[in-house]
Parts: structure tokens; sequence; C-alpha cells
């Protein structure tokens, strides 16, 4: 894994032009948060929505500053809304009772501000997973993750949505999987040392994904396998590992 992990950096560096400007992350207050790990946890670990639900009522008394704690409050709630999207039997209803919580709560942050670009195009992207017919939730989601990379180029997690939104998006409505690749090896390069354990798995899972795309099955197993080993739910990467090993 580490092998084929230097190889793409390597190659990314011989190829691509250095990113400027060192990466910040804004939303890396919550990995200090150790109630809000073993919420992720839950979630993304053990796939426990009702063990998630105890969880949450939690952690609005952890006492932060009102826009962090409104942070923490949305990013728990998507997180939660997500998750009953892929358990079995899947509650779409409970994920849109989460959802509309959150946008609730968006009223609190700053219009266009960094947290308010980021957390609303999350909210509008699993209420277009939930309905792939509601286009206008798409769109307005891939709007607001290019108006946060264009205006904060250095943050991780507008990165980390773009090149998402790159990589899923059919060529059509502008997707590109180089671009996207590009963008995740940057994050590899500079960025490995202030993500946190999720958002590494996302990147990781994603670079995976590329692989697929290009048909480089034995890398993507790589990258699947060590998102696997960070976050042991995840059936949609459970789908790829198997289409991976059909492969080989």
């Amino acid at each position: 894994m580490k092998r084929t992990l230097l190889s793409l950096v390597v190659c990314f560096c011989m190829l691509s032009p250095l990113a400027s400007g060192a990466l910040v992350d804004e939303f890396s207050f919550l990995k200090d948060l150790p109630a809000f790990v073993q919420y992720v946890d839950v979630v993304r670990n053990e796939g426990d929505y009702r063990k998630a639900e105890e969880l949450r009522t939690g952690l609005p008394g952890i006492g932060l500053e009102k826009e962090k704690q409104t942070v923490l409050d949305i990013r728990a709630a998507t997180l939660l809304s997500r998750l009953y999207t892929e358990v079995e039997p899947k509650d779409l209803n409970r994920s849109e009772e989460l959802l509309k919580e959150a946008e609730q709560l968006l009223t609190a942050l700053e219009k266009n501000s960094f947290f308010g670009l980021i957390l609303e195009a999350e909210i509008d992207s699993i209420h277009y997973l939930i309905n792939p017919r509601n286009l206008g939730k798409g769109i307005s989601s891939n709007s607001k993750i290019n108006k946060a990379y264009k205006q904060h180029p250095d943050q991780v997690y507008a990165r980390l949505m773009k090149a998402s939104s790159l990589l899923y998006a059919p060529s059509i409505a502008g997707g590109d999987v180089n671009k996207a690749l590009q963008i995740y090896l940057e994050l590899l390069r500079d960025g490995v040392s202030i993500l946190s354990r999720w958002d590494t798995a996302s990147l990781y899972s994603n670079i995976g994904v590329v692989s697929m795309k290009r048909g480089e099955w034995s890398t993507a197993k790589g990258y699947l396998d060590a998102a696997k080993a960070l976050y042991r739910f995840d059936p949609t990467l459970d789908a790829y590992l198997k289409e991976v090993q059909a492969k080989l």
C-alpha cells in the first residue's frame, strides 16, 4: 500500500505543478472532540443508528462557541441522515427529518461563509441521494461546492468536495476523473498530516474509485482496503471491493 501511494505521488509531482499555499482545515476542531469522534465511530465503523441517535443527544452540551456548536450539530445530523440511506432497511423518512433539522440550523451561520457553503452543499447532496430525480438539489450542491472551492481553495474540505463532484458527475455535466485525481493527490501529498480519520477514509476510498474508473484494479483494491481498515461499515465500499475482486 505504501509503495502504491508513493508511486502515485511521485508520478503526480512529475506531471503536475505543485499546489500553492499551505492547506488549512477549519473543520479540524471536530477531531479534537472525543464525544464527536466516538459518534463518528458509531456511525461509520459500527453502522449503529440506534446508538448514534442516543449519542447525538449529548453533543449539544459540549460547550463550544455558537458557530462551532452549530457546525457540530449540522455535521452530526448529516452523518446520521446519510447512515439512514445506507442501513437495511433504509429509513428515508428519518433521513429527511434530520436534513430538515440541519437546514434550520443553517440559518445561524453567516450566508455564503465557508461553513455555510460546505454544509448546505452536504445537505443538498443527501437530498439528491435520497431522490435522484430532484435535479435541483444536485445542481444546488454542485454550485455551492464550486463557490466554496473558488473562494477557499486552500481549505481541505473544499478540495475534497470539489474532487468528488468531478469524480462522480458525468462528463457532460463537467465530470473529469483525471482532474479529480490531481486534487486527491495534492491532498495526499500536502494534507495527510492534518486530515481527520474520516476525511482520510474518504480520500482513500475516492482514489480507489478513480483507479477503478481507470481500470487500475490492483491500485483500486489497495486504496479501498485502506479505507475499509479505517471504518468497517460502508455498504458502497463493500460493493466496490466486490467489483474489484472480480477483476483481479
